[in-house]
């Protein structure tokens, strides 16, 4: 894009954890301050962890070139408590399918949540096999080894391929939510070592209390996804089991550094997948900031953005004697877009020195450029304003 002819300013969601960061820190007065990397209750916010982390990754890809033996390394990691599946990056995403494995996690897995072994183009990628067959050996015999494991605390969230059944189809999310954002619905048994996200996930109340208050588990702890218990309470719409965690003061926001607006947080799932009671159960335990921060202000489509970048390029040239008469300046191109993304109006101001010019670029902005529509603090698809940035004029 031309950023001088156009820049674009929209507020947008945070859709990633945001482990490591410094965010809130309850002092009392009910203003936020920032909270130490240390405090975070995030395991991917130690440095400790994440060196360790790195260490293991590095001697993960030693053995698999040293002809190691996947089933050894995979052993090696539940023995440290390392859970992370085999994965390969694609051009697009990070895929676990090439491996055997397929995990459900809404947005995508993240750097974070896998052990990469290697870089895989898009045409290998179709075909369903990375570049080199010992690779894709080694990464499928380590995730089988992962997911047949006893110990292996996820098998909800991700399984072997062949069981995974068909991916579910999220073409109407953006009008009736997502049902079940995230892994699957047979869950099968848990252990109590699984800890509070798993009881969580299969709304076992009496676990949930037993791990409280004997194990004194963290009800805040995000898990290697970013979820925290009463955020997985949620996406598995287990009613019961929020409330057992809200009891034990579990926040609605999620861990100690992530924010209502991001992707994991047990608000943003209940807003995900419009559950209006829960949000409702939800919003006195947070300010009114962070639940207005939930609201989601006209989004462009790149794709129709960048075609009114080139109209308005053209739209420019043909007016360039008469614009050039006034000083180059930034201009507000107004919106108002109702519920289903459409246009109603549009006004430039200040207006430029050519009222012809003025109408014309609204016509074209109101024709070319396609809006996902705003979205109130429950999820639901409200009129909204929006706005766009241009620029031009003499140098």
């Amino acid at each position: 894009m031309n950023v001088k002819l156009l820049a674009a300013s929209v507020l947008c969601f945070a859709s990633l954890g945001t482990a490591g960061c410094a965010q809130r820190e309850d002092r009392g007065d009910g203003a936020a301050g920032d909270v130490p990397v240390a405090q975070c209750g995030d395991a991917r916010a130690d440095p400790a962890r994440l060196a360790a982390i790195r260490e293991s990754d590095a001697e993960l890809v030693k053995a698999l070139h040293d002809h190691g033996d996947p089933v050894a390394e995979a052993q090696k990691a539940l023995d440290a408590g390392d859970y992370r599946l085999a994965a390969a990056t694609t051009p697009d995403r990070i895929s676990t399918e090439l491996y055997g494995a397929q995990c459900r996690i809404l947005g995508g897995l993240k750097p974070w949540d896998v052990r990469a072994l290697a870089f895989v183009p898009d045409e290998a990628a179709a075909m369903g096999r990375g570049p080199d067959d010992k690779v894709t050996d080694f990464g499928r015999r380590y995730n089988a080894a992962i997911l047949g494991d006893a110990r292996y605390p996820y098998a909800d969230i991700c399984r072997d391929l062949d069981r995974a059944g068909p991916e579910p189809d999220f073409s109407e999310a953006g009008t009736k939510g997502i049902e079940q954002p995230y892994g699957f619905a047979e869950l099968g048994p848990a252990r109590m070592a699984y800890g509070l996200g798993a009881a969580a996930r299969r709304g076992s109340v009496y676990d949930i209390r037993v791990l409280i208050n004997r194990d004194k588990q963290d009800v805040d702890a995000p898990d290697m996804f970013g979820m925290t218990p009463l955020a997985w309470a949620i996406a598995y719409h287990r009613w019961p089991a929020a409330e057992a965690l809200l009891k034990a003061k579990a926040s609605p926001t999620g861990g100690a550094c992530q924010t209502a607006i991001d992707r994991e947080s047990p608000l943003q799932v209940a807003r995900i997948m419009r559950w209006s009671a829960m949000i409702r159960r939800l919003r006195p335990l947070v300010t009114e900031e962070e639940f207005a921060n939930l609201r989601q202000k006209p989004r462009w489509d790149d794709q129709s953005l960048t075609e009114f970048n080139h109209a308005l390029t053209e739209l420019k040239q043909r007016y360039e004697k008469v614009l050039r008469r006034s000083s180059f300046a930034r201009h507000d191109l107004l919106f108002e877009v109702d519920d289903k993304g459409n246009s109603t109006s549009c006004s430039l101001e200040p207006a430029s020195n050519s009222p012809e010019f003025d109408k014309e670029l609204c016509d074209l902005a109101i024709e070319i450029v396609h809006w996902a529509p705003a979205r109130d603090a429950f999820g639901v698809t409200v009129p909204e304003s929006a706005k766009l940035v241009v620029g031009f004029g003499g140098t």
